[in-house]
């Protein structure tokens, strides 16, 4: 069907058939005067237009999000995929923001990696050891490889869990299979597991916010609900912390006193198994840390030797190290370098150019040999509760698997909401509701 109108004649409306007529970008209401009786009825039903409120969706939000500074700001937090969905939240932020698309896209949140060049070399390797979980640290030729396996991505872009740097999909780790999920559990000591939730989150909240609270639900373990988020070194070797884990509870529970475990004073005193949260243990006390002083030092020469490659910058540099001697001079510098080399078979331990003091204490060994001790004071977690129904049946971490008691993430190092928790937060929100209600009956 084809409407001729004549634009000359502008007070003269044009025919439609049909269908209510359009004139100058409204719609004419159908004239009810030249219907008949017996259609009256239908003609006021379909006189009642619907009226669109242009002010709906002009909130202090929506304002705000017009604003440059504000949109700009808030999209440097955020990914693509995340950016997408504000934008389809109504019609006026998706205008608001369409006006300043190219920016906005420029500035999200980016991978920490993004300005690392690609390794061609290690692409393919790397990609398909990462979808392994039982491999270990990076090797010592992998370590001074600069280069990432592949273009960091966009779209979906987050921090990590557990240290909080930001990384895209393709530089996280791969989350493990679902099976896996309760292997992530430790066990808490008494204070701890019953300390208010927000005491256990960083930073910490207030001691009367419960799970209602979506900052504590973001503060606390999400790894079987949003899934697992970790960067490579802090996902690469949560499986191998696992099965360690397990097997220092295995043996626990094996070394019995029939096994010989008789006056040993094993679960006794500083002897049990220490707190899941370690030095930040509500219940953590001072202990003396003996370190062998061989073993100490031979790993700071390691890590040394690591950062700076060159001969020559080692030897500038050997005044830094833990095994320089105190004359400063030359000859005394390129001679202790010169028993350092990178293969860790020919390296010289430097522990006795370091004369013994307040920490370090010569101790006589077997064969009258003279060893060095390092004593420090150290922070550690209170030991664990242990219970006899889960040594006899051998169950690992039982009442934490089954949720009956609040534990420790082993994978992203958070908190692990027991069922009472979730009954407390399930409370105070019944009481809120019937406090609302009874105001409003009031």
């Amino acid at each position: 069907m084809a409407v001729f109108v004549d634009f000359e004649e502008e007070d003269v409306e044009p025919p439609q058939d049909g269908q209510p007529p359009f004139w100058r970008e409204s719609v004419a209401k159908p004239d009810s005067s030249a219907r008949g009786p017996e259609n009256e009825a239908e003609g006021d039903e379909e006189g009642q237009w619907p009226k669109v409120s242009e002010d709906a969706n002009i909130t202090p939000v929506t304002k705000a999000l017009g604003c440059y500074p504000i949109i700009m700001s808030m999209a440097a937090h955020i990914d693509l995929n995340t950016l997408d969905s504000l934008s389809r939240t109504c019609r006026r932020i998706h205008a608001s923001m369409l006006e300043y698309r190219k920016p906005l896209l420029m500035s999200t949140l980016r991978c920490s990696n993004e300005a690392i060049p690609v390794d061609p070399e290690e692409t393919l390797r790397y990609r398909a050891r990462a979808g392994n979980w039982f491999y270990m640290e990076d090797s010592p030729g992998r370590s001074g490889a600069t280069g990432k396996s592949g273009q960091c991505a966009r779209d979906l872009v987050g921090e990590c869990r557990r240290c909080s740097t930001v990384v895209c999909r393709n530089c996280a780790v791969k989350p493990p299979a679902p099976n896996v999920l309760p292997d992530r559990h430790r066990r808490l000591c008494i204070a701890c597991a019953e300390a208010p939730l927000g005491n256990l989150v960083k930073p910490r909240l207030p001691r009367e916010w419960t799970l209602n609270s979506e900052d504590m639900k973001r503060a606390i373990c999400q790894c079987a609900s949003q899934g697992v988020w970790l960067c490579q070194p802090c996902g690469r070797s949560i499986r191998n912390d696992d099965l360690e884990y397990k097997r220092i509870w295995r043996w626990r529970n094996q070394y019995t006193a029939s096994l010989g475990g008789l006056g040993t004073g094993i679960g006794e005193g500083d002897r049990g198994a220490i707190c899941a949260r370690d030095s930040a243990c509500c219940a953590g006390r001072e202990c003396e840390q003996e370190t062998d002083c061989d073993a100490a030092d031979a790993r700071d020469a390691d890590n040394f030797l690591s950062g700076s490659t060159p001969l020559s910058q080692t030897s500038s540099n050997s005044s830094l190290a833990p095994w320089s001697s105190g004359s400063g001079s030359p000859s005394s510098n390129i001679g202790s370098n010169a028993g350092l080399p990178g293969d860790p078979s020919e390296r010289r331990t430097p522990s006795p150019q370091l004369k013994p003091g307040y920490e370090r204490h010569e101790i006589e060994g077997i064969g009258g040999v003279m060893k060095k001790k390092l004593l420090r004071m150290v922070k550690v977690g209170a030991c664990v509760p242990e219970w006899e129904d889960e040594r006899m049946t051998g169950k690992i971490l039982g009442r934490e698997r089954e949720g009956l008691r609040r534990s420790w993430c082993g994978w992203c190092r958070r908190a692990i909401a027991a069922q009472k928790d979730w009954d407390a937060a399930d409370r105070e929100r019944i009481t809120i509701e019937t406090a609302s209600k009874s105001k409003l009956a009031n």
